[in-house]
């Protein structure tokens, strides 16, 4: 803990010392913590600031708009401007509609701002768009397996699928490798203009080549350029670089990306080692599935601490509500359970993640001195990502401060990040175009430095999935039939439908929008048809209530996927794990789900071994899931400790 305080200590420090270096002034107004509430039929939204210090200040403003508008001119009065007061009740809202709040404090100038999300009945999203898999070379034959159901992962979340693969960075050669990322960005540019007005998502898997960019300090240390994944995620900015392939920019020209986007890449972490650089990214791609399926559950809480990351740490009480979130960090409570979202300022050092912590938060903001030079060896964030079971997106807050709300009602992380990134034009006055400030302890406006780590299409409070999809054939059509989602929100089923030779599913004509049986006769679909089905369903959180769909469930053919295993070891004594789980057979994945109560679950050069607690007698069991591009089942693997 001593050696935390110190790092905490010089990061304060040196960030005053440098702050001269920051192109940034001083940010004026502050973070004022929100709470509220909306009527059970959408007709009414109260908000209070009663945590708010002082807790009566200035004039108020409250600003609103629809959910998913952008720009500062988005912004519409709701009130006028008001006595110091602690709450606001709008009385003008009504169910099926998402608002974002804005409550501004002014006094001669604007003292705190607050933000809030919320909505009933908010419906959900069917078709997001197209997702662009960049799969660095080295890697894509060993993920072949985790590649194929990753696709089906996001075919199944609504997607629209294009994977490529592309060259491993260059980082003796910047020159090259600012060609070859170039050559990336022009057919992704390529791919954007058949759709400017869709929504588009780049996951970057692998040593995907970095592009430096700029000479900033936003961590207070000394101006340097910075790896910037947004160059890719950018369709019409013009970034000029030097004689030596380093990029000139420290703010995205344009002021804005086009793409979500996000790197899995843990070939920091491997010391060169490509079989831990391999084992690593398919522990990631088994997580993420995890995640998706449902199988580690619904979790509602969050934990915070660090006066630098104020902003998200209010955002997590619209998330999961402020009774849900714990005081803490990273490494204390953020080990005790599993938890859908941690921020917090976490270790120093990369090295150290693996070898002392074990971290349960699914979504993260670390921070600190260093972590967001996500191309160095033993990068602390890309160590967090790397944590077992769970974690499965990181990013580093507080320069700028990240919009984190917008995970309330359904969206995903890389909207998140889009918005943070997106905040404000870097060559107009400040707050003229901003869309939320502060933006932490200066103005920060499109910087270059601002990536997210893990996949970017992922969102909270996932609703599980139907299993056992069936097609069978009549001259009457094809009957589909399905088991029932085990998720107790969901009302119903959509079944969608494609030509066998097609990615691309469309909504089956039913009797009505949602289905409540568990089956359906198609009398349109051709014989050779392929099927999906997801589970349609209501959840209700802290900011109100959205519709949601599941993953999809698809038919296909009937392989013995799961089976439960035994294995007996003494005690004391360390037992490998059956073979299947190391190595992926054929297109089948074995993939244990989250690790033991008690002993620990480690993955050694030789595969998964478990050692139990010292004295401890008695069976442990494990779940695992068995997926193929298709489908996936879940088993038990029991481990029972002899004397």
């Amino acid at each position: 803990m001593k050696k935390l305080f110190l790092c905490k200590l010089i990061f304060a420090v040196s960030l005053a010392i440098s702050a001269h270096q920051i192109s940034a002034q001083s940010s004026a107004e502050k973070q004022l913590p929100l709470d509220g509430n909306i009527a059970a039929n959408g007709s009414a939204v109260e908000l209070r600031w009663h945590e708010a210090k002082p807790p009566r200040a200035g004039a108020v403003i409250v600003n609103r708009r629809i959910l998913g508008e952008t720009g500062a001119d988005s912004w519409q009065a709701v009130s006028p401007a008001l006595a110091p007061v602690m709450q606001y009740t709008d009385t003008t809202t009504r169910a099926g509609v998402g608002y974002e709040y804005q409550v501004m404090r002014t006094q001669r100038d604007i003292l705190d701002v607050g933000y809030w999300l919320t909505g009933v009945e908010v419906p959900t999203v069917e078709t997001r768009g197209t997702v662009y898999v960049l799969v660095e070379d080295s890697v894509a034959e060993p993920l072949t397996a985790h590649l194929l159901r990753f696709r089906r992962d996001l075919v199944g979340d609504g997607w629209r699928v294009a994977l490529l693969r592309v060259p491993r960075d260059l980082k003796s050669n910047p020159l090259k490798n600012l060609e070859n990322a170039l050559s990336l960005r022009i057919w992704l540019n390529k791919q954007y203009q058949n759709d400017p007005f869709g929504n588009h998502a780049i996951v970057l898997v692998g040593r995907v080549p970095f592009t430096m960019s700029g000479q900033a300090a936003p961590d207070g240390h000394n101006p340097r350029p910075h790896p910037s994944d947004l160059f890719y995620a950018d369709m019409d900015g013009r970034w000029p670089a030097d004689q030596n392939g380093l990029l000139l920019q420290n703010s995205i020209p344009g002021n804005k990306i086009e793409m979500q986007i996000g790197r899995i890449d843990f070939s920091n972490l491997s010391e060169g080692n490509r079989d831990t650089e391999i084992a690593l990214l398919r522990a990631y791609f088994d997580k993420n599935h995890h995640w998706r399926m449902g199988f580690i559950g619904d979790l509602r809480g969050a934990y915070g601490e660090d006066k630098n990351l104020i902003g998200e740490r209010n955002a997590l009480a619209n998330i999961v509500g402020p009774d849900a979130v714990t005081e803490g960090g990273h490494h204390d409570v953020g080990q005790r359970q599993p938890w859908l979202w941690g921020v917090d300022f976490g270790a120093a050092h990369g090295s150290t993640y693996a070898e002392k912590y074990s971290n349960k938060t699914v979504f993260a903001i670390n921070f600190g001195s260093h972590k967001q030079k996500i191309e160095r060896p033993f990068n602390a964030m890309t160590a967090l990502l790397a944590q077992p079971w769970y974690t499965i997106a990181v990013g580093w807050g507080g320069r700028p401060t990240w919009r984190l709300q917008h995970m309330a009602l359904g969206g995903t992380i890389g909207d998140v990040h889009m918005r943070t990134v997106n905040n404000g034009e870097a060559e107009r006055p400040y707050r003229e175009t901003m869309d939320y400030f502060p933006t932490g302890s200066y103005f920060w406006r499109n910087p270059v430095w601002v990536n997210l780590l893990g996949d970017p299409t992922t969102r909270a409070f996932m609703l599980a999935p139907p299993t056992d999809v069936r097609v069978s054939h009549s001259d009457d059509g094809n009957r589909i039939t399905w088991q029932a989602s085990p998720d107790r929100d969901t009302l119903g089923y959509r079944l969608f439908r494609a030509p066998a030779d097609s990615q691309i599913f469309s909504p089956v004509e039913t009797d009505g929008d949602v289905l409540e049986e568990l089956s359906f006769l198609d009398r349109e679909g051709a014989a050779d048809a392929r099927y999906m089905v997801r589970a349609y369903g209501l959840k209700d959180v802290y900011a109100g209530s959205f519709y949601s769909l599941s993953q999809g469930a698809f038919n296909g053919p009937d392989r013995d996927l799961q089976q439960d295993f035994e294995i007996t070891t003494a005690k004391g004594t360390p037992a490998a794990l059956p073979e299947v789980f190391n190595t992926p057979q054929g297109d089948i994945i074995y993939a244990i789900i989250e690790g033991p109560q008690k002993g620990a679950l480690i993955q050694t050069e030789t595969g998964w071994r478990y050692t139990p607690p010292k004295d401890f007698t008695g069976t442990i069991t494990l779940r695992f899931s068995a997926a193929d591009p298709l489908k996936t089942k879940t088993g038990q693997l029991q481990i029972i400790v002899t004397e």
